[in-house]
C-alpha cells in the first residue's frame, strides 16, 4: 500500500501537468482503488487485465471504464510502469444526445429555486444554462469579472473566453449586491471558496425530484448540452458554438447538431405512415 507521502508525491506529479483539481481528484481515487486491489501483489500486465475486467463486469459503459483506465495509466505513468499501461475500449460514436434538459424542465426548475428561496442555485442553473460553462469554471464568476462581462479561463490545455450576457450580468450584480458581496467569487460553499461540484449535484438532485425532472438529467453538464443545443436550434453556427464551449475540434461539437432519440422517434410517426 502507499504511503501518504507517495500520495502526496502523486498529487504534485498531477499539478505540474495542469490538471484541473477534480480531475486530480479523480485520478488520486482510481489510484488508490488500483493500489488496494493490488496490495501485496507484483503489478504485472496480466493483474492488470484482470483488474480492467473485473471493472468492467460491474456493468459500467465502454466509456466510463475508459475513464478509469485513463486514471489507471497515469498513475503507472507516475510509477515507471508504463509497461504495464492498458489500452482503451473502443466507443461507437455517439449518434443521439440524450438525457438533456428540455427548456421546460429547466424553466421548472429555475422557478423552483427562486420560489423556495434558493436563490444561489437559481443563478447558478442561469448563469451555467445561459453561458455553457462547466462547473468547475463557476470559480471564475467573481465580482470583478462580471463587471466587465467577460472572462479568460484555462482549462485541458487550452484557453477561452466566457461572455457574459448583458441580462445575466445584471441580474447577478443584483444577487452580489442583495447578497452583500463586495469582491471575489460569487458562488461560494463553506467560507470563500467557489462551491463543490458535489454540493451543486446534490442540489440539482433535490430541486429535479420536487418537480419531476428525470434524475438523469439533473447534473450540472446537462445545462452545458442545454445551451449547446439551444445555441445550435438558433444560429446554426457550428465553428462559433466550438469557440465558445472551448472544443478544440468540431466533431466533437458535432454531437449538438445531432437529435435524441425521441426527437427521431417523433418525426417519424409524424410522417403518417
Amino acid at each position: 500500500m502507499s504511503s501518504e507521502k507517495e500520495w502526496e508525491a502523486y498529487e504534485r506529479f498531477l499539478r505540474e501537468e495542469e490538471l484541473a483539481d477534480g480531475t486530480i481528484q479523480i485520478y488520486i481515487r482510481q489510484a488508490k482503488l488500483l493500489m488496494q486491489r493490488m496490495e501485496g501483489m507484483t503489478l504485472t500486465k496480466e493483474r492488470l487485465l484482470a483488474y480492467r475486467d473485473e471493472m468492467q463486469e460491474r456493468g459500467i459503459t465502454d466509456a466510463t471504464l475508459n475513464l478509469h483506465i485513463i486514471a489507471v495509466n497515469r498513475y503507472l505513468k507516475h510509477i515507471s510502469r508504463e509497461d504495464c499501461t492498458l489500452k482503451l475500449r473502443r466507443v461507437q460514436r455517439r449518434r443521439n444526445l440524450e438525457n438533456v434538459l428540455s427548456i421546460e424542465e429547466y424553466q421548472a426548475m429555475l422557478h423552483y429555486a427562486r420560489d423556495s428561496g434558493r436563490s444561489k442555485y437559481y443563478y447558478i442553473m442561469k448563469t451555467m444554462a445561459s453561458t455553457g460553462i462547466r462547473v468547475s469554471e463557476l470559480a471564475c464568476f467573481t465580482v470583478e469579472a462580471i463587471e466587465v462581462s467577460r472572462m479568460y479561463v484555462r482549462g485541458k490545455g487550452k484557453g477561452r473566453e466566457i461572455y457574459l450576457p448583458g441580462t445575466v450580468q445584471r441580474e447577478l450584480q443584483d444577487y452580489c449586491r442583495d447578497r452583500g458581496i463586495g469582491t471575489g467569487i460569487i458562488f461560494r460553499g463553506n467560507g470563500r471558496k467557489v462551491i463543490s461540484r458535489e454540493a451543486v449535484y446534490k442540489m440539482l438532485q433535490r430541486i429535479a425530484a420536487a418537480v419531476d425532472v428525470p434524475m438523469e438529467k439533473a447534473h450540472p453538464h446537462s445545462f452545458r448540452h442545454l445551451f449547446a443545443k439551444t445555441y445550435m436550434e438558433h444560429y446554426g453556427n457550428l465553428a462559433e458554438l466550438a469557440d465558445i464551449l472551448g472544443h478544440s475540434s468540431l466533431e466533437t461539437t458535432r454531437i449538438y447538431t445531432t437529435s435524441t432519440a425521441e426527437e427521431k422517434r417523433r418525426r417519424m410517426g409524424a410522417l403518417g405512415f
